[in-house]
C-alpha cells in the first residue's frame, strides 16, 4: 500500500522478545518521555523507531520496561496471560496516540490488528472524541482466530473505567473473546475477518452493525485491494459528510 502512494506508519509494542540490535531501532528523544496514567500508575513513554527494507515504512515501537521488558508477548514461561494485559494494551494503545499527535500525522485510518490494539476503538471514540489529530479517523478492526478465550481478565472494567469509559457489557466479569469482540463492534466504521475460522457468533453480530463495512476473509493475495477499496468507501463518506 506504501508503494500505490499511501502514506503508513505501524505501530507496535516494543516487547521483549524483540532483537533491537539485529533490527537497528533506536530511541527517538523527541517523541520520548511523555508520563501516562494508566489505572493511577504513571509508566514513562519511550518511542523507538525502525525502517521496514525496501519500502522504508516507519515503524514504530512503543516501549517502558516496567510492561514490556520481560521476555514474553502476551504470555509468561508457562503460557498464562499476563495478569497486567490490560494495563499493557492500554498504554500500548494511549502510547501510539501520543505519538501520533508528536509527529503532527492526522491519519485517515486506523486500522488496529487483532485484540491487544482492540481497545484503540474505545478510546477514540470518547477519550481522543475531540483530539483533532485523531478525531477524523475512521477506524477498521481486524479480527483473527488466535485471540484468548479470555483475553483480558477482571481488571478490564476497572482499568477503562478509570479513564471514564463505560459500557453495559463492562459489568466487571471478564469477557470472552466473542464479548470483547462484539464491545470493540460498537465503536469501529470497518470489519476485516483476518482469518477464516472466526465463530458464527461474531460473524452473525456483524451484521447486525448496519453502519459498519465489513469484508470477509480474503486469501493474503487477494486481500490488499481489497482493505484498499475498503479504506476508499470510508473516506467516501467522510467526503460526504464534508459536503
Amino acid at each position: 500500500m506504501l508503494e500505490h502512494g499511501d502514506d503508513i506508519r505501524v505501530f507496535m509494542p516494543n516487547y521483549g522478545t524483540i532483537n533491537e540490535r539485529r533490527h537497528q531501532l533506536h530511541e527517538v528523544i523527541r517523541l520520548s518521555g511523555v508520563n501516562l496514567t494508566v489505572n493511577d500508575r504513571v509508566h514513562q513513554l519511550i518511542v523507538k523507531v525502525a525502517s521496514l527494507l525496501p519500502q522504508r515504512m516507519q515503524v514504530y515501537f512503543i516501549d517502558n520496561d516496567d510492561l514490556f521488558a520481560r521476555k514474553g508477548t502476551v504470555r509468561d514461561q508457562a503460557g498464562e496471560l499476563y495478569e497486567d494485559n490490560v494495563q499493557r494494551a492500554v498504554f500500548f494503545i494511549r502510547g501510539v496516540f501520543e505519538t501520533i499527535k508528536k509527529l503532527r500525522w492526522v491519519p485517515d485510518v486506523i486500522h488496529c490488528q487483532g485484540w491487544f490494539s482492540g481497545l484503540a476503538p474505545l478510546y477514540l471514540k470518547t477519550l481522543f472524541k475531540d483530539d483533532p489529530a485523531l478525531s477524523g479517523a475512521k477506524l477498521v478492526f481486524s479480527v483473527y482466530d488466535m485471540t484468548p478465550e479470555v483475553p483480558f481478565g477482571e481488571n478490564l472494567t476497572e482499568v477503562l473505567k478509570y479513564d471514564g469509559i463505560t459500557h453495559e457489557l463492562l459489568d466487571g466479569a471478564p469477557l470472552t473473546r466473542e464479548e470483547l469482540t462484539k464491545l470493540i463492534f460498537h465503536f469501529i466504521d470497518g470489519i476485516v475477518f483476518g482469518t477464516q475460522e472466526i465463530s458464527n457468533d461474531v460473524v452473525e453480530w456483524a451484521k447486525e452493525f448496519e453502519d459498519v463495512n465489513v469484508l470477509e476473509y480474503l486469501p493474503v493475495e487477494e486481500s490488499l485491494e481489497a482493505i484498499s477499496n475498503l479504506y476508499d468507501e470510508l473516506l467516501k463518506g467522510n467526503s460526504k459528510q464534508e459536503e
